[in-house]
């Protein structure tokens, strides 16, 4: 089974993604995680830091490549929970016709639906003790603007294939969690 879990950021995505990952025994692939561990790369790593700091997206060419090796490295996997990928309508596609390249498929998008007051609130609070230099106002505001103008937009791709289930990112991390796993029971019948 593979799973995208979606919402804007501070929704929980990290959070709810692990959980799956250890109660389906799937690999967790956080973009950002895979991200932040090539900062040091002396060929990409200047610009990731750069585009993260400000709160960019990574250019498709280079995510795009960082999660096509990081799935061929785990391909004997019996699947992923995607964490922060695609963001954008061209790395959906790519992420299906690499999904279809490794003979599998994306089975279940799950949105965490939050506000942007709300989502912002969280990430700063998050900011306070995560020590990420991306957990500032000014790049969450602009990571808030490009998740409405060029992620958002990927829901209605996925909703279009009737894979996507919403989910309300509001509420305790608990609740949040037994309404995926209902909605992943109900995928799986």
């Amino acid at each position: 089974m593979n799973i995208v879990i979606f919402g804007p950021p501070g929704a929980g995505k990290g959070t709810q993604a692990e959980i799956i990952a250890k109660e389906e025994g799937l690999v967790h692939l956080s973009s950002g995680e895979l991200l932040r561990r090539l900062v040091d790369d002396p060929v990409i790593g200047e610009r990731i830091k750069r585009d993260m700091a400000a709160g960019r997206l990574i250019p498709n060419d280079i995510i795009i490549g960082i999660v096509e090796k990081y799935i061929k490295e785990n391909a004997a996997a019996p699947g992923f929970i995607f964490d922060g990928y695609p963001r954008t309508l061209e790395q959906a596609k790519s992420l299906d016709h690499l999904a279809a390249k490794f003979k599998t498929k994306i089975d279940l998008i799950i949105n965490l639906r939050l506000s942007m007051d709300e989502a912002l609130k969280r990430i700063m609070l998050r900011g306070q003790t995560s020590g990420r230099d991306d957990d500032n106002l000014k790049t969450t505001e602009n990571r808030l603007r490009i998740y409405r103008g060029r992620t958002e937009p990927i829901l209605e791709y996925y909703r279009s294939q009737g894979k996507l289930e919403e989910v309300d990112g509001q509420q305790k991390i608990e609740e949040i969690a037994e309404d995926i796993r209902k909605i992943i029971d109900g995928s799986k019948r």
